[in-house]
C-alpha cells in the first residue's frame, strides 16, 4: 500500500494511465506478432511428415564439435517436434481463457474462410451475439492476457 501512494506522488494519474496503456498494447502485439500471426505457418511444420533426402556424412571431428554439421534428417525432425510443441503451448493459453474469450480468438486467428482468408471482425462479433464495442473491449482484453501468458516463452529460433 505504501509503495502504490509512493508512486503516486511520483506519477500523476494520467502518465500512470498512459504507462498501463502502453504496457497492455505490449502484450497484444507479442501475442498476435508472436504467436497468433504465425500460427498457420507453424501448424503446417508441425504437421509435415515428408522426410529430407538422407545423406551420410564422415567427419574426423569429434561429435558436439562446433563444425560437425548435423544430419538433416535430425534437424527436419527436431523442427517438427518444436512446431508441434509450439502449437501446443499456444493451445494451452487459448484454453485458459474464459468461454467466449476462446471462441473470439478462434474465429479471428485460428481459422481461415474457405478462400484462405481470414475472417473479419465484422463477420466474427454477430456470431459471438455481441455489439461491436463489446467485441473489440473483449478482444483487447484476450489478447492482453495471451500475452501475458505467452510472454517468456522461447520461440525465437524454434521453429521459423
Amino acid at each position: 500500500m505504501r509503495f502504490t501512494s509512493e508512486v503516486e506522488n511520483i506519477f500523476t494519474q494520467k502518465e500512470i494511465e498512459e504507462i498501463l496503456k502502453y504496457e497492455q498494447q505490449f502484450f497484444i502485439d507479442h501475442a498476435e506478432k508472436n504467436w497468433l500471426n504465425r500460427y498457420f505457418k507453424i501448424s503446417a511444420m508441425a504437421k509435415e511428415t515428408q522426410v529430407p533426402s538422407v545423406v551420410s556424412s564422415i567427419s574426423d571431428m569429434p561429435k558436439g564439435s562446433g563444425t560437425f554439421n548435423k544430419s538433416k534428417t535430425e534437424s527436419f525432425a527436431l523442427q517438427s517436434v518444436r512446431a508441434r510443441e509450439w502449437v501446443e503451448t499456444l493451445f494451452k493459453a487459448v484454453e485458459s481463457l474464459n468461454p467466449c474469450e476462446q471462441e473470439l480468438i478462434e474465429l479471428k486467428y485460428l481459422q481461415k474462410r474457405n478462400d484462405g482468408a481470414k475472417y473479419s471482425d465484422e463477420v466474427i462479433y454477430p456470431q459471438l451475439f455481441m455489439g461491436k464495442n463489446k467485441y473489440y473491449r473483449m478482444k483487447r482484453e484476450a489478447l492482453e492476457i495471451l500475452g501475458r501468458k505467452l510472454y517468456g516463452v522461447i520461440t525465437e529460433g524454434d521453429c521459423s
